[in-house]
């Protein structure tokens, strides 16, 4: 029987009824696949193209089931309904098997459908399994649910990918009371002291104590779901105790029910008083939170960078102050680094940043991510003098080094300092390699990234010129233009001048939408705006405006952004009214409005730039734009989440940089972006002093919408300070991506072959889903192309 007269049979089995499932117990059916009905497995239905029974194949030598294609456009894989009646609300522990050859594509992963009692819907939690050929491996994530649960739909995955794949042990379950994501550190800096961290499955009462024997000699108490214990290596009077061996005991209960657990721990500590402080370095593509660790692995305390001319690349000093030690205020010293012969890069040309923290309640579940906790996340970067570090926590400070055009090539050498005012000053070797060519002052990539005036207006009041060209000089350090897709008015001239001398390539002259006003913004007009009235209002304004930028030579740098995200009811308007800007001004069109990839559409609509979502960008179908001379760019937002890449505050930080080598591999026209500085969320309103307000900004950056599912730092890259922009750890990836970008640029222009350069993306990325998250791969990667730009350029 094929599959189709087999599917009818197998959906009477595949649909599990549980009544009062207890925590800890598989939910599925035949979760193994040992159950065959003739070339199928029991309680499993197809999903898409289905799966074959693998006799032999399994992890212990049974039964597995397989999905194997060779075209990236197929759907292969199993589904099992499990049903709750009454519906249940209770967090769930997803778990499974697969091993795989050569599988390369979207979603090789475990994917459940929650279905609501109430009709709504959860859709795609998921847990992926590792690419390329490996061994068994065992993929486990948790996801909560807000309402009760009806129905869920349990997918195996093997869809949009090439290859093979087999699962095997496959499990849901009811999350069961229990300690997660621990972590038990003691003797940190050579002292008598420990510290625990763990999350508790449900929230509850809990109490952590040292014990010495069976006594315990130090104690604290806290509820909720996170545990936070720091042992100073004293008693409950302060009192000072050998180092030893000890004993940490956890006892907690659950507050909804009686269900308790206790754990214990034997621990060893060292004699005597220990450092004040550990101090290690970190790449500037990894985030580094409060309760951070020095790496398991010794590191010299040394920093390297390198970069090459009218560059900018950073790096972390990492400062753990020991439990019970507070650092006080801490300063930073800069110095010259010099080369070999002489040459000096002037302390001038860098700066340093005290990371400041903004508070996440809940984490989007990435599993690149799965021990991080909600709490104080890492983000903007402080200007301070000045800086305390609390006892048992671990600061930051963000160093960043700029090399000037036409720096001589070679190694510069020299020492940072940090001292803090009550413990050892720490001396940091600091070395720069700089390559032997410089970036260009005008990006290769064009960026549409909204500065918005009407929030910059409800912060720091009537905007002046003054400050508007601070922030916008400011972003254009950062390679990005300082532009505004919702605009209502058109830039003014003398600050498109200024820019343009800066690196400006690309603007918009005006969304075409009704004006702002009293406004922050004003994003898309209904249909009923575009009267005859308002398209004659638009020309009046802009013809002595066009005539003005060709006089100016800024035309060929103008676009006109509209029609934000609109759908095909908006067609007529985005013919009618692109037709104008292109008949009557020549200026090209720019939109995120749902049209197709298509030459034909894009052309008979007069857009000019199409910009898709980047999880909806296809090349195959944006080369055949271009080679009808237009142009396919490209945008994230909200979303696309994993498995793409994006630059919100939660993603691994590393994926704001690796998104500008997937747009070379890609060949986009250019990446917009809607906010810098979408300041409309709690607490928004008030400058930030970052001497009196930090690290612990109380500054809002989560979407506080319906429609968002725990979306934070959405349209939020800078952050307002009194005397100017805050920039963020994740808008410095994001600039150091540009600069990779122009390396690949720079690549093909030097070896004469934009191919040659996209095959350099490799190891970074292969496609919009398949990309390193690994910090080390993007730079060594670079370092062999600047290497291959420098033998090039030696050729010419």
């Amino acid at each position: 029987m094929g599959w189709p007269g087999f599917c009818f049979i197998l959906l009477l089995v595949a649909t599990q009824a549980m009544a009062a499932p207890k925590r800890g117990e598989n939910l599925l059916a035949n979760p193994g696949f040992e159950q065959a009905v003739e070339t199928a497995a029991a309680s499993w239905n197809p999903a898409g193209k289905g799966y074959t029974l693998a006799p032999g194949s399994g992890r212990r030598g049974g039964y597995a089931i397989a999905c194997a294609a060779t075209q990236p456009d197929e759907y292969y894989g199993a589904m099992q309904e499990v049903h709750f009646n009454p519906p249940l609300q209770h967090p769930f522990e997803v778990s499974g098997w697969s091993k795989a050859e050569n599988a390369e594509g979207i979603d090789y992963c475990l994917y459940m459908d929650v279905f609501y009692a109430d009709g709504t819907n959860l859709w795609g939690v998921r847990g992926d399994f590792s690419r390329g050929t490996h061994d068994w491996e065992r993929v486990s994530y948790t996801f909560d649910v807000k309402k009760p649960v009806a129905k869920i739909q349990y997918f195996i995955l093997f869809r949009k990918c090439t290859g093979k794949a087999w699962f095997d042990d496959v499990s849901i379950s009811l999350v069961p009371f229990r300690v997660e994501s621990e972590r038990l550190v003691a003797g940190l800096g050579g002292g008598n002291n420990l510290e625990f961290r763990g999350i508790l499955s449900f929230p509850g009462r809990w109490t952590a104590s040292v014990l010495r024997g069976d006594e315990a000699v130090y104690s604290a108490s806290g509820e909720g779901e996170q545990i936070a214990f720091q042992w100073p290596g004293t008693d409950s009077a302060g009192r000072a105790l050998p180092g030893g061996a000890y004993t940490l005991r956890l006892d907690a209960q659950e507050t909804s029910s009686d269900e308790a657990l206790r754990r214990e721990w034997p621990v060893r500590t060292p004699r005597g008083p220990g450092a004040a402080y550990l101090a290690w370095v970190e790449r500037s593509m990894h985030r580094v939170l409060r309760d951070a660790l020095p790496p398991s692995r010794k590191r010299p305390l040394r920093a390297s960078v390198a970069l090459a001319g009218n560059e900018y690349e950073s790096f972390q000093l990492c400062l753990r102050a020991t439990p019970g030690k507070d650092l006080e205020a801490c300063t930073v010293s800069l110095s010259d680094l010099r080369d070999s012969r002489g040459n000096v890069l002037k302390k001038e040309h860098f700066e340093w940043h005290q990371v400041g923290f903004v508070k996440i309640s809940e984490l989007y579940p990435h599993p690149e991510m799965k021990d991080a906790l909600p709490g104080w996340w890492p983000d903007p970067l402080l200007p301070v003098s000045r800086f305390d570090v609390s006892g048992g926590t671990t600061q930051s400070v963000w160093f960043t080094l700029y090399a000037p055009p036409g720096t001589p090539a070679g190694t510069y050498r020299g020492e940072f300092t940090v001292t803090p005012g009550n413990a050892p000053a720490l001396k940091i070797p600091v070395e720069a390699r700089v390559y032997g060519f410089t970036l260009p002052t005008q990006p290769r990539l064009k960026t549409a990234f909204a500065l918005m005036d009407g929030f910059l207006e409800s912060v720091y009041g009537p905007l002046t010129p003054e400050l508007r060209r601070k922030y916008g000089d400011y972003v254009l350090r950062h390679r990005l233009n300082p532009d505004d897709i919702s605009r209502t008015d058109p830039p003014d001239l003398d600050d498109l001048t200024h820019y343009a001398s800066r690196g400006l390539n690309a603007f918009n002259v005006q969304n075409l939408v009704e004006p702002r006003g009293k406004r922050t913004w004003v994003c898309w007009s209904p249909i009923s705006v575009y009267t005859p009235q308002f398209k004659e209002s638009l020309i009046q304004r802009l013809d002595p405006y066009a005539a003005e930028l060709k006089r100016r030579g800024l035309a060929s740098k103008a676009y006109v952004y509209s029609f934000d995200e609109r759908g095909e009811e908006f067609w007529p308007i985005i013919r009618e009214y692109f037709g104008l800007v292109k008949e009557r001004w020549g200026i090209p069109t720019l939109t995120t409005a749902k049209i197709p990839q298509d030459p034909a559409v894009m052309k008979e609509l007069n857009v000019d730039w199409n910009c898709p979502l980047t999880a909806r960008y296809d090349l195959d179908a944006a080369e055949r734009c271009r080679a009808a001379g237009l142009q396919v760019w490209a945008y994230v937002c909200c979303s696309p989440r994993y498995p793409y890449a994006n630059w919100l505050a939660d993603d691994p930080l590393v994926e704001a940089r690796v998104i500008w080598w997937q747009a070379y591999h890609q060949k986009m026209d250019g990446m917009l972006y809607w906010g810098l500085n979408i300041w409309g969320r709690a607490n928004n309103k008030t400058m930030i002093d970052p001497e009196k307000d930090g690290p612990l900004l109380n500054f809002g950056i989560t979407t506080e919408a319906v429609w968002a599912d725990r979306l934070h730092g959405d349209g939020l890259l800078l952050y307002p300070g009194k005397d100017g922009p805050i920039g963020s750890i994740r808008l410095a990836n994001i600039r150091d991506g540009l600069e990779d970008y122009d390396y690949l640029s720079l690549l093909a222009e030097r070896e004469g072959s934009i191919e040659k350069a996209r095959q350099a993306c490799l190891p970074v990325t292969t496609s919009l889903t398949q990309f390193t998250r690994d910090p080390e791969t993007v730079l060594a990667q670079r370092d062999r192309i600047a290497r291959r730009i420098e033998r090039a350029g030696a050729k010419r």
